[in-house]
């Protein structure tokens, strides 16, 4: 019995040093793949001069401060990088949803970057980057007795991952983690400035939002001088004040980072409590720019949107507009290209899937929209507001008084129309589109007047596809 225990004992010890061995073998394997990645897997220092800041893994202030540079490792696919020296990329994200997107942001947009910052709702360090928590100066008066900060406060206690932690709670996560990013963008802006006060250009996104460089760098360039004022992006409106989309990503010149955060010292603690009555941090920064420094958003809607490849309406006021950056959209060409239009992403992502018909799918036909008139009770009422009246109307043609009875009856409407591209049927609604788009599933029901219908006028789309010939020169938004 004795030579057994010892046996096992010594079998025991064998099996652990062969896990280690293994365990120290991948462990070295994930450190030469993240460097060849562009992905730091050690602590590295900050220079102010420009270098990689953001790859600091040190919780302490005094490392914001030091001049250690940082030789990044040679990253062939960076070879036809622009130069991007003059622009400062600042990530916001949460620490629910830091390691599925931050990783995959490190691995494609960032990995050419020679500098960045990463903010959440906590301080991590993800893949040897320092991630700052974006809300430790919050003012206390503002955290405490406030259900926003519940989720800030609980997920510090976590030991492990915030998945793990948050798995078995009743708590909704994703409406905590949204209460939440409401105090965020204005903090992010007011720290930005004095951790990186020397760029011409601020490009704040999200987590899921994807840049295409060549297109970025060359608009910027165009844009001009940095020492104006310029508060840039997709404009959102909420009660008729307009904001930029933060989703969608949005631009601050230098001129006006240092007119917020350098001339008004303490701006971002000035809104906490504003945030707490407000839906969302990028309506309180703009609230902010508006207030304090008199300066609006400006369009720059197509270039900036937060639509998906597939969701993307492709027509004449689009075609040769270049993309800047896309939201959720993480596919890459892979070989240098100066400037992508939106025609390059139809030709790419949307031509292929083109049908005539496709059963439950909305196309997100809503140009023009057609009520069944004895069943409007049943439509919401924007859809109400926005629908022709052609029952009302005294000379009206036989296509419009029954486009509401059926998918064919539509599809006549549609046919009737030379600038109708697609149109969409569903209980008594006919809707048609002066542009074209793939759109996205709808779901499947067992009653056939409830079943979301879509079409496409395939022949049509293709003959404008090619009248439109080559672009020139890119359309870009007028600022």
């Amino acid at each position: 019995m004795t030579i057994l225990r010892y046996y096992r004992k010594f079998v025991l010890a064998t099996v652990c040093l062969i896990a280690i061995l293994i365990t120290s073998t991948r462990l070295t394997k994930w450190s030469l793949h993240s460097s060849e990645l562009g992905i730091s897997s050690f602590p590295i220092d900050y220079n102010p001069n420009r270098t990689n800041f953001s790859s600091s893994v040190s919780t302490t202030k005094s490392a914001d401060l030091t001049t250690s540079p940082l030789v990044k490792p040679y990253e062939p696919s960076c070879k036809y990088f622009p130069n991007t020296s003059d622009i400062l990329v600042v990530v916001k994200t949460g620490a629910t949803e830091s390691y599925s997107k931050i990783p995959t942001q490190l691995i494609t947009i960032l990995r050419c970057l020679p500098d960045f910052l990463i903010f959440s709702d906590m301080e991590q360090n993800i893949a040897g980057h320092h991630v700052r928590d974006s809300l430790d100066s919050v003012l206390d008066q503002a955290k405490e007795r406030n259900y926003d900060f519940d989720l800030y406060h609980r997920q510090k206690a976590c030991a492990v991952n915030q998945q793990s932690c948050n798995l078995n709670s009743e708590r909704n996560l994703k409406f905590e983690g949204w209460r939440l990013d409401k105090y965020k963008n204005i903090h992010i802006a007011e720290k930005t400035y004095h951790l990186r006060p020397n760029y011409d250009w601020y490009l704040f996104i999200d987590a899921d939002t994807y840049v295409v460089w060549h297109n970025l760098v060359h608009w910027l360039r165009r844009l001009g001088d940095p020492s104006k004022k310029h508060y840039i992006g997709s404009i959102a409106l909420l009660n008729d004040f307009a904001f930029a989309h933060g989703g969608s990503g949005y631009i601050l010149s230098r001129a006006t980072t240092v007119d917020l955060a350098r001339n008004h010292p303490g701006i971002a603690n000035q809104y906490d409590t504003k945030a707490r009555m407000s839906c969302c941090g990028d309506y309180v920064l703009s609230l902010a720019l508006n207030e304090t420094l008199d300066i609006g958003v400006k369009q720059a809607w197509p270039t900036i949107n937060g639509e998906k490849p597939y969701t993307i309406p492709y027509g004449p006021r689009e075609w040769c507009h270049p993309i800047d950056f896309e939201q959720r959209f993480y596919q890459s060409r892979g070989v240098p290209h100066p400037i992508i239009r939106f025609k390059d992403i139809y030709h790419e992502f949307v031509a292929p899937k083109l049908i005539t018909k496709r059963d439950d799918w909305d196309n997100l036909s809503e140009d023009v929209l057609y009520l069944d008139p004895e069943q409007s009770g049943r439509y919401p009422k924007w859809q109400r507001d926005s629908a022709k009246k052609p029952h009302q109307q005294i000379h009206v043609a036989a296509v419009e008084l029954n486009a509401h009875k059926s998918f064919e009856h539509c599809r006549r409407l549609c046919d009737s129309n030379r600038d109708c591209f697609q149109f969409s049927y569903r209980a008594g609604a006919c809707a048609y589109n002066k542009s074209f788009r793939l759109g996205k599933p709808a779901p499947k029901v067992d009653n056939e007047e409830e079943k979301w219908i879509s079409g496409w006028k395939i022949e049509r789309i293709r003959a404008w596809v090619e009248r439109q010939g080559q672009c020139k020169e890119p359309v870009w938004p007028k600022i």
